[in-house]
């Protein structure tokens, strides 16, 4: 991919973890943003962002859907929930062995384990804009290496997990505003190279 392809999916990875942060009155007003909304018909082909009724509304979904749930939430962004090809402390520890071994300092909240999706994507985005930056600087070799760190980090991270919560959050609220926020998150995770 060329930087300019690079900086996009990086926007897209970004925007998606913007997009799941947890409500908030910051986060209600953030997605009645104009440029948010643009930035979601540009993603998902002209179609409106979806959304709750009512900041209660969203909280309460929100909450349903992702966070609280017997014996687990219906969705949990979180990988370990889902893969289990590993036990949990690996999956953890992978993660976090990503983070360090190329320098990202998180910026989402310290609640959040290493395996959540908001991490992930934080990560996609910082691996896509140092291959960008690769590109800019010529230096083919790093950015094959990026390349190829991003490929794999993605195949083995998120790939492994995120269309399948997607789907079954469809399966659970078809139409309904976080299976959607989700399933266009599958297409763009099926979508990247």
């Amino acid at each position: 991919m060329e930087a300019e392809e690079l900086r996009e999916q990086a926007a897209g990875w970004r925007f998606f973890h913007d997009l799941l942060r947890f409500p908030s009155p910051e986060q209600w007003a953030w997605l009645h943003d104009p440029t948010v909304r643009e930035a979601w018909r540009l993603l998902a082909g002209s179609e409106e962002l979806p959304l709750p009724q009512d900041l209660a509304d969203y909280e309460q979904t929100y909450i349903a859907a992702f966070e609280v749930g017997l014996p687990s939430p219906p969705c949990p962004l979180i990988e370990s929930h889902w893969n289990k090809t590993h036990p949990a402390p690996q999956i953890l520890h992978e993660n976090t062995l990503y983070y360090r071994r190329f320098g990202l300092q998180l910026r989402s909240s310290a609640n959040e384990p290493a395996d959540h999706l908001r991490h992930q994507l934080e990560f996609l985005r910082y691996l896509c804009q140092l291959e960008a930056e690769a590109h800019e600087a010529q230096d083919p070799d790093h950015a094959a290496q990026l390349a190829l760190a991003r490929g794999e980090y993605l195949e083995r991270h998120v790939r492994s997990w995120a269309p399948a919560a997607a789907a079954h959050l469809e399966r659970l609220g078809p139409g309904e505003w976080p299976a959607e926020w989700l399933g266009l998150l599958a297409e763009l995770v099926d979508a990247a190279g």
